[in-house]
């Protein structure tokens, strides 16, 4: 005859924390894998860590709530998939600014749904090129620039000289080197002169001339100043 202990054990069962579900043993439910429990164990990676944020900045502008966000109640959330998409996005386009592109998107009220959109983030790209500080953009460039240079095993200073305009031109559509660096440096200028039809095309809306040169026609001493640091620097 079986103990009313034994009897009680042998009920207890182990619920999933995600779905509701439960189960007679342990090792089962350690198996179960349910689709919010999935979600939580990819709760680490980078993608879903941007798109977590990006969640967290839409909700805020788009309900009057106070409520504290979890990202419990993320992976609950019907629009779950289409910011951790946004956010895998952003993280393969090496996006050089995430959360000035997601309040840009807000502000633009572009629809969720095209958030990944290349044609989107071509757009942020050439407004946010024309908009951000010029150091940190020469910042940036210089770094790209290091970085290409390392690649093709030639001096730092002369990855606009010598380095591949194919790779170059690759960098300049990602908003990686600013404008700011290829009209205000030597090398930069040669660099532009040098470029074929095809690849004059690629970058063309990213370098707009025009635009650019009415903006450097504005601030004249900032450009003094750029001009002189790509000099010092050796570009």
């Amino acid at each position: 005859m079986k103990s009313k202990n034994t009897k009680k054990n042998s009920a207890t069962k182990f619920g999933c924390d995600f779905c509701g579900r439960s189960f007679q043993k342990e090792t089962t439910i350690d198996k179960h894998l349910c689709e919010n429990k999935r979600r939580w164990g990819d709760k680490d990676l980078k993608g879903n860590r941007i798109g977590f944020q990006s969640w967290l900045n839409f909700y805020v502008h788009n309900t009057t709530s106070k409520k504290q966000k979890t990202y419990l109640d993320f992976i609950k959330s019907a629009y779950y998939l289409a910011f951790v998409k946004f956010g895998h996005y952003c993280v393969n386009v090496k996006c050089i600014n995430i959360s000035r592109y997601a309040d840009w998107l807000l502000k633009n009220q572009i629809r969720i749904d095209k958030w990944t959109s290349d044609k989107n983030y071509t757009r942020f790209v050439t407004e946010y090129l024309r908009e951000e500080n010029p150091l940190d953009a020469i910042a940036r460039s210089i770094e790209t620039a290091i970085s290409i240079a390392e690649e093709e095993k030639i001096k730092n200073d002369d990855a606009l000289r010598y380095a591949s305009p194919n790779k170059i031109c690759y960098e300049i559509t990602k908003g990686k080197i600013s404008p700011w660096m290829l009209y205000q440096s030597e090398s930069g200028v040669k660099f532009l002169g040098k470029l074929d039809e095809t690849q004059q095309k690629m970058i063309l809306e990213y370098i707009d001339p025009e635009k650019w040169a009415i903006k450097f026609k504005r601030d004249p001493s900032i450009v003094k100043e750029v001009k002189e640091l790509m000099h010092d620097a050796g570009y």
